[in-house]
């Protein structure tokens, strides 16, 4: 009996597998959840075995499923690598573009980083960057697995052997329906969002993360009903326009207009702000990294930040060297 295994069912499989949700991954892969579920069902198929299971809560790997994970992203790192390898050998010499794969976390807003491609191939003209928005625990796992050279990530975060290196901190920031009691103030203290439902996280999504905010609220005796906060910024926002609850969100995200939607700033803000860092391996390193760590110094690390966006965020002690030395 010969099995035909397609590459693509294999990272549909595996991008279920680590978002614990269909819709999660085919958000992920620009995909509709239909074709993804069917190529699915076509592994499970092939292989004789049920792979995953589907309960309230998402999805769960089988045992089986667990086993063919390990060996699906042993298969895909291997086949990246070849395709690699290969891609470097058709364009040889002095013109071959060199690739960057470079995590950038959906904590904050995207337009934080849109000078980055710019920049980077202002000082390496053969160099071609491609970005993986995901959250950050994804990213670190990704770096592990050798799938991404480097990661713009959140702290807290659990890096283990990664080395990190801080950019900047993103304030949080209250997100309020336009109609609610708080909305026409200028700044709010955190008690006061006590008898809104608000939106947060769920900590499988970044252990470390939910477990520093866990501290700080129960510091400040901070115990609101919680709601689960959707993925997509955009939705969330919906829900909030529409009066269902309250979220802290990264001011950078403020660039977001939404209709029903304000923005107020917390009256202490030092506990409330997300860490922006570059994360990497330290062995493998990629020819471009220097150049990246270059770029990011000169863009957070200087005294006067080189976009609006950025000009909102607070300051933080910057320790990505602008020399691209390895101090």
């Amino acid at each position: 009996m010969s099995i035909h295994l397609e590459l693509r069912q294999l990272r549909y499989f595996v991008a279920v597998a680590e978002a614990s949700s269909f819709r999660r991954a085919a958000d992920r892969l620009s995909l509709t959840q239909p074709p993804l579920t069917r190529q699915i069902q076509a592994l499970e198929e092939e292989l004789g075995v049920q792979l995953l299971v589907r309960d309230r809560r998402g999805v769960e790997l089988t045992a089986e499923g667990a086993e063919v994970l390990r060996e699906a992203r042993d298969i895909l790192a291997r086949a990246d690598k070849l395709a690699e390898r290969f891609a470097q050998r058709a364009a040889p010499g002095p013109t071959t573009r060199v690739a960057l794969r470079l995590g950038l976390t959906t904590v904050v807003d995207a337009s934080l980083f849109s000078w980055l491609e710019p920049a980077l191939l202002a000082r390496e003209s053969g160099l071609r960057l491609i970005i993986k928005r995901q959250i950050s625990q994804l990213s670190i796992n990704d770096l592990h697995r050798g799938r991404l050279d480097a990661a713009i990530i959140g702290l807290p975060s659990e890096t283990s052997d990664l080395i990190v290196e801080k950019l900047t901190d993103d304030p949080l920031t209250v997100a309020l329906p336009s109609a609610h009691p708080l909305a026409q103030r200028r700044t709010i203290e955190l008690g006061e969002l006590a008898a809104s439902p608000m939106f947060w996280f769920r900590r499988s999504l970044n252990p470390a993360y939910y477990d520093h905010f866990e501290k700080v609220f129960r510091r400040l005796d901070f115990a609101p009903q919680r709601l689960p906060e959707p993925r997509d910024h955009h939705v969330l926002l919906g829900l909030i326009a529409e009066g269902r609850g309250v979220a802290l969100v990264p001011r950078s995200l403020t660039a977001i207009g939404r209709a029903g939607v304000v923005y107020k700033r917390l009256r202490y803000e030092a506990p409330f702000q997300i860490g922006l860092a570059l994360a990497y391996r330290s062995r493998h390193r990629h020819a471009a990294l220097d150049a990246l760590r270059r770029a990011l110094g000169a863009h957070f690390c200087s005294p006067t930040p080189a976009s609006s966006v950025t000009a909102t965020l607070r300051t933080a002690p910057c320790t990505v060297a602008q020399s691209g030395s390895d101090d």
